[in-house]
């Protein structure tokens, strides 16, 4: 399954963070992260996937894997850098990653 995301790639997450918008799709090879620049994190390179609310406003998975750490959320709408956050779906793909990294996190 293919997912609308906002995501960084970086140490902190804020309120400040200016986000990059994109697709993300999650198979045996790894996560794919398709925006302005296309990436892929290997599933070997996966150390840990945590589920947590930014401020209270919405679900946002972080990702650390062996070349830094991610933040992905699936969205609904993004408007520049306001998005309103699908939390179904994001909890969804948060399950996948989880199992992939064998509930590390």
């Amino acid at each position: 399954m293919k997912y609308k995301v906002f995501y960084y790639s970086g140490n902190e997450l804020t309120l400040k963070t200016t986000v990059l918008k994109g697709y993300a799709k999650l198979d045996d090879s790894g996560l794919h992260v398709e925006g302005l620049k296309d990436f892929v994190i290997p599933i070997n390179e996966l150390q840990t996937a945590k589920l947590f609310r930014l401020h209270g406003l919405g679900r946002v998975i972080q990702i650390d894997h062996i070349s830094g750490r991610l933040f992905i959320s699936v969205v609904r709408l993004m408007i520049g850098q306001f998005a309103l956050i699908n939390f179904f779906k994001t909890g969804r793909l948060y399950k996948q990653l989880s199992t992939l990294t064998n509930g590390r996190g």
